[in-house]
């Protein structure tokens, strides 16, 4: 027999909404500055996170063991897809960031940059694409730029201007 009831369920209920709405993985994008006209071309990027390294294995006496962690994790990377146009405003990117020295900065909104929740600023960050394939039998997909965002994150948010 179950141990719950309905005022147990609704008490869970209402605990979760007080934390609000759950965020939606494709509400959210990615701001280049400099070239603010890929972010509508920002398929899939990396949202940042703040955390530890990873743990520090502690001996102690009698083979017991313990643990710390690390040092914050300020050094990330993830996968990021823009989708090119037959212009070449990838192309024309990444030719313009090699040429500037590879590193730029970027914002993760929450949202869009015109109504956010908030964002994160994403620091120092340079990107490793990989050679996109182009298949003359595939009439159903776009040309994508796939590859590795690396970037520096240490939490600094923005405050943003939807508030709920």
């Amino acid at each position: 027999m179950s141990v719950q009831t309905a005022a147990v369920l609704m008490g869970h209920y209402n605990a979760a909404r007080l934390l609000g709405d759950k965020s939606v993985s494709s509400d959210a994008m990615l701001v280049i500055d400099g070239h603010e006209e890929l972010t509508l071309l920002t398929k899939q990027f990396p949202w940042p996170v703040i955390g530890v390294m990873g743990e520090i294995e502690v001996p102690g006496p009698m083979g017991m063991q313990s643990w710390q962690p690390q040092a914050l994790k300020t050094a990330h990377q993830g996968p990021l897809t823009l989708s090119e146009t037959v212009s070449g405003s990838v192309a024309k990117f990444l030719a313009d960031v090699a040429i500037g020295g590879a590193k730029f900065q970027a914002t993760a909104y929450e949202g869009t940059p015109e109504a956010f929740h908030y964002a994160w600023k994403l620091r120092d960050c340079f990107f490793v694409p990989e050679a996109p394939d182009r298949d003359w039998e595939n009439r159903s997909q776009v040309t994508n730029v796939t590859g590795t965002l690396f970037f520096h994150f240490f939490g600094e948010k923005v405050a943003g201007n939807i508030f709920v």
